[in-house]
C-alpha cells in the first residue's frame, strides 16, 4: 500500500511540475511574443518564347501518330528503349 502511494504522489509531482512549465512558456510568449521576420518575395520569372512547350497529360497521340513519330526521332539512334525497333 506505501509503496502505491509513493507512485502517485511522484506522478502528481511530474505532472503539477509539467504544468508549471507549460504555464510559464505560455507566460513568456505573452509577454515576449516571437519576432517574425519576413521574406524578400521572389521575382517572377518571365517565360521566353523559345521554351513554351505545353505539357499534356495523358497520351493523347494515336498509335498510328506515335509509330510515325518514334521512326522520325529515332534514326540513327540506338535500338533499344523506346526507339527499340524504329531505328532503321
Amino acid at each position: 500500500m506505501r509503496a502505491q502511494s509513493i507512485k502517485i504522489a511522484a506522478a502528481c509531482a511530474v505532472a503539477t511540475i509539467m504544468l508549471a512549465q507549460t504555464a510559464r512558456a505560455q507566460a513568456l510568449d505573452v509577454l515576449n511574443p516571437p519576432v517574425q521576420v519576413h521574406a524578400k518575395k521572389k521575382s517572377v520569372k518571365q517565360k521566353t518564347a523559345g521554351n513554351n512547350a505545353k505539357f499534356m497529360p495523358g497520351s493523347q497521340e494515336t498509335t498510328k501518330e506515335r509509330s510515325a513519330r518514334l521512326k522520325r526521332e529515332c534514326q540513327g539512334a540506338v535500338n533499344a528503349g523506346a526507339c527499340s525497333g524504329y531505328t532503321r
